[in-house]
């Protein structure tokens, strides 16, 4: 009786050490990538102004006397670039040399693991379309009875080729390989070993609320259900990485070729999306069980781990950190 109890006190402590230090860096990553994002604009002035100051103000008015520029596709992707690239460096170098977390061992890119992202990208083509399509009748609701819900534009700004080159990279490669290290890689890591079913809840959680915004945090919380599962399931975030990029691919298509002046494809685009949604339900119906992972056998054990995991307190302060900047967002666009 006194091992067991010495052994359940160990293992408390290991979900508590594990929870708070992924909490730790969680808000590293959402406060670095505040911080970064002010320093990009104090170099973009630096270099555009040829000046430098350190008047934030000044920075506020140079960009609004220049909003062609500031507004432009190009700018925007290149700040989320560069913002998001120093981000992750900070937050993987600090997990890899504060903590010993070694985020990266879940990539494992193999032809297997490639095969299972094309293979799953139907389905969840299916299930974000549909989850979407539900948020955007609450939207219009919503919208209807005078409550402004406020959205990302991903809109091309000044179009131009090398706009929808930067577009592409960042929304197709860069953000679909920063976001599955981080709210899959790092989160299923270091939450999986404890409970299976709190890893999938919280990534996909946290994945749905760093949107920002009501819409892209119900859809992304939704297909990140099936992302954290396949990720679980795979032991790598490889499929997710691919399952991401494609369906952002697709999604983004039109915005896309318009901003390349290629007109006319909204058949050609509505066809492509019909054949992967057929067979996205196709695969759903023979490949369900797919998505059925073994959680933890007994019962109470797997119930304390899960309650431990979700009332962590940087967890939880993480989450709902996240949430106060969706309802600003909600008071901001009404007020």
């Amino acid at each position: 009786m006194e091992i067991i109890q010495t052994t359940a006190n160990g293992n408390n402590r290991r979900i508590g050490r594990d929870c708070t230090v992924l909490g730790f860096l969680l808000l590293l990553y959402h406060f670095t990538a505040k911080l970064m994002g002010y320093v990009f604009y104090y170099a973009s002035y630096a270099v555009l102004s040829k000046k430098f100051t350190l008047s934030w103000e000044t920075i506020k008015q140079y960009f609004s006397d220049n909003y062609e520029t500031y507004s432009s596709t190009s700018f925007q992707m290149t700040a989320n670039i560069s913002v998001t690239l120093a981000t992750i460096l900070i937050t993987l170098l600090t997990a890899a040399l504060l903590f010993k977390v070694n985020v990266l061992s879940l990539v494992k890119p193999s032809s297997e693991n490639a095969k299972t992202g094309v293979k799953w990208l139907p389905p969840c083509f299916v299930f974000n379309m549909v989850s979407s399509t539900i948020i955007a009748y609450v939207t219009s609701v919503l919208n209807s009875v005078g409550v402004s819900v406020p959205t990302s534009d991903f809109s091309i700004h000044k179009p131009s080729v090398a706009a929808v080159m930067i577009q592409i990279l960042y929304v197709v490669i860069l953000a679909p390989l920063f976001e599955e290290i981080i709210f899959r890689g790092l989160i299923i890591k270091m939450l999986s070993p404890h409970s299976k079913t709190a890893a999938v809840l919280v990534s996909a959680l946290a994945f749905g609320l760093m949107h920002g915004n009501i819409p892209q945090a119900a859809s992304a919380f939704a297909t990140g259900l099936i992302y954290a599962i396949i990720a679980l399931k795979c032991g790598s975030i490889v499929p997710t990485m691919i399952i991401h990029g494609l369906n952002n691919l697709i999604v983004n298509s039109p915005e896309l070729l318009e901003g390349l002046g290629i007109k006319n494809m909204n058949g050609v685009i509505s066809l492509v999306e019909i054949c992967v949604g057929l067979a996205g339900f196709l695969i759903w119906f023979t490949s369900y069980k797919y998505m059925i992972f073994e959680t933890e056998k007994d019962t109470a054990v797997r119930k304390t781990q899960m309650q431990k995991v979700l009332t962590s307190p940087l967890l939880v302060i993480y989450l709902l950190l996240q949430v106060f900047y969706i309802v600003w967002g909600m008071i901001s666009a009404n007020s």
